[in-house]
């Protein structure tokens, strides 16, 4: 925030409106002295400007209802009226304190609340003290306490910033120098440094862990070496000497190729006596099976023979039958063959007899007729 030009009315010890104070003549000079004797009204010039931003006086002795000059004419408005530039922007900010006047008709007195109007350039006016205050304070990005520290300090009051907190003159400095973005990216790298040395002590113990899990014959070279080391890195916690730990894993890893190696070798030849055992196997199992079949065909042949004179009886009958069937089949089907023709001879007679009984009947009653006509 640069000022450009001020203009106080009744205000302080001023009765009228005063001057303007054009700053803008003071440009070419990197300082300049505002100076005069004690009372002569130099402080109140950084009242006004406090009060026009914020409402407050850059002391803490004075207070805003008392602002109004005690020689004002009735007439006379009380206000503050400040021009500045901000991040090559202007702004024109007037406000006015709280105070009482007389009426303009009647008697007694009327009171004046306290105003303000911010201009920013072509944009829309902002009336009214709390919006002012809000705006002025989003625009300089502080307040009144941190705008006294850094822009004016009061009389009496130098020794409020020299004993300040750090974090609060840090605060003010960060403010002044506009370094809250450089402090934004110390926290973020603050945050990675944080996430990365987690990720590091993480992995270290994931290395430690994996490290101690290693392990060797009782009888290698490495053994004693590999777990001297391992006890050092339990007992550091850390992957420290990340190096060493390297050349003892390739180490193991070299030694452990050696022993595969000739482990390899030792199964091919393994591998090859078993070969041979499978093929072995495979023919003393096919000579089993044929052992095992001729022993069933032996106990078949065994139990065949025990019952051959069995079979030999039945073998006879079976010859004695086929012959009989041979002999007695001819005759059988001849005798069939009569049975069935005396069968047949048997109905013819039966019917004979049916047809005779029939005639006889018949005869009866033609011989009942012949005798019933001779006597007629």
């Amino acid at each position: 925030m640069k000022p450009t030009k001020l203009i106080m009315s009744a205000f302080g010890p001023y009765a009228e409106e005063m001057p303007a104070i054009d700053f803008t003549k003071f440009e070419e000079k990197g300082l300049f002295l505002i100076s005069g004797d004690t009372g002569a009204g130099k402080t109140i010039i950084f009242d006004a400007i406090c009060f026009a931003l914020f409402g407050e006086t850059s002391g803490t002795f004075r207070d805003t209802k008392n602002l109004r000059s005690d020689y004002a004419k009735e007439g006379t408005e009380s206000y503050v009226d400040f021009y500045f530039t901000h991040q090559g922007r202007d702004y024109h900010v007037k406000r006015n304190p709280e105070y009482e006047r007389k009426k303009q008709r009647g008697t007694g007195v009327t009171s004046v609340k306290e105003n303000a109007i911010l201009y920013s350039g072509d944009s829309a006016p902002i009336e009214g003290k709390k919006q002012v205050d809000e705006a002025v304070k989003e625009l300089l990005h502080i307040d009144e306490k941190q705008f006294k520290q850094i822009a004016m300090i009061a009389q009496g009051e130098f020794w409020a910033l020299l004993n300040a907190k750090t974090e609060d003159r840090t605060k003010i400095l960060r403010t002044i120098f506009q370094t809250s973005g450089y402090n934004n990216i110390e926290y973020r790298l603050k945050d990675r440094m944080d996430a990365s040395s987690k990720l590091k002590n993480k992995t270290e113990d994931s290395i430690v862990q994996y490290f101690n899990d290693i392990i060797v014959d009782a009888d290698s070279e490495l053994a004693e070496s590999l777990a001297d080391l391992q006890g050092r890195a339990r007992k550091s916690g850390s992957a420290w000497n990340l190096g060493e730990i390297i050349d003892m894993i390739n180490s193991v890893i070299d030694a452990d190729k050696a022993k595969l190696e000739a482990a390899d070798s030792e199964l091919k030849g393994i591998e090859k006596e078993y070969d041979k055992s499978k093929e072995a196997l495979a023919t003393a199992e096919t000579n089993n099976a044929f052992i095992t079949r001729f022993e069933a065909l032996k106990e078949k042949e065994k139990e065949l023979n025990e019952k051959k004179q069995e079979i030999d009886e039945k073998e006879a009958l079976l010859t004695r039958q086929k012959q009989a069937s041979r002999e007695v089949n001819p005759v059988y089907l001849s005798w069939k063959e009569k049975v069935s023709s005396i069968s047949e001879i048997e109905a013819q007679i039966e019917e004979k007899k049916e047809d005779l009984k029939t005639a006889s009947d018949r005869s009866d009653e033609a011989k009942d007729a012949l005798i019933k006509a001779k006597k007629e």
